[in-house]
């Protein structure tokens, strides 16, 4: 049995997917979908997942209406969700943070750093629940 912490990355970027699968995979499950409605979808399949990295910026459902919905919902709303972005726009930052983000990460980033985010996150969530 895979004790492994499971990750759903939602990016329309290949390669951001791409460097985050090569740095994450050694120590999780990492799930790829290419916008926030695939990622809901998937999640709607009754899929288990321990966190969601999700872009600002992607086709369909964005990362701020994914967040909306996920945190609305009494299935996904204990999902620690860290938000990838393009821009530095601290507005954005505020909001997304106040809509339930967990982090908010500016893109290019260190892939190490996310790392680092994701085990000090899911410490946190382990302590509390």
């Amino acid at each position: 049995m895979d004790n492994r912490k499971t990750l759903l990355i939602i990016d329309d970027e290949p390669s951001i997917t791409k460097i985050l699968e090569h740095f994450l995979k050694k120590d999780f499950n990492v799930i790829i979908k290419n916008d926030g409605s695939e990622g809901m979808l998937w999640l709607e399949q009754g899929q288990q997942v321990d966190l969601i990295i999700a872009d600002l910026h992607m086709p369909n459902l964005n990362g701020k209406d994914f967040l909306k919905v996920a945190k609305a919902s009494n299935l996904y709303s204990e999902i620690p969700i860290i938000i990838l972005s393009g821009s530095d726009e601290s507005s954005e930052r505020i909001q997304c943070l106040n809509l339930g983000a967990d982090d908010f990460m500016v893109k290019p980033f260190n892939p190490m750093e996310v790392h680092a985010k994701i085990n000090a996150i899911l410490r946190r969530s382990k302590r509390f629940s």
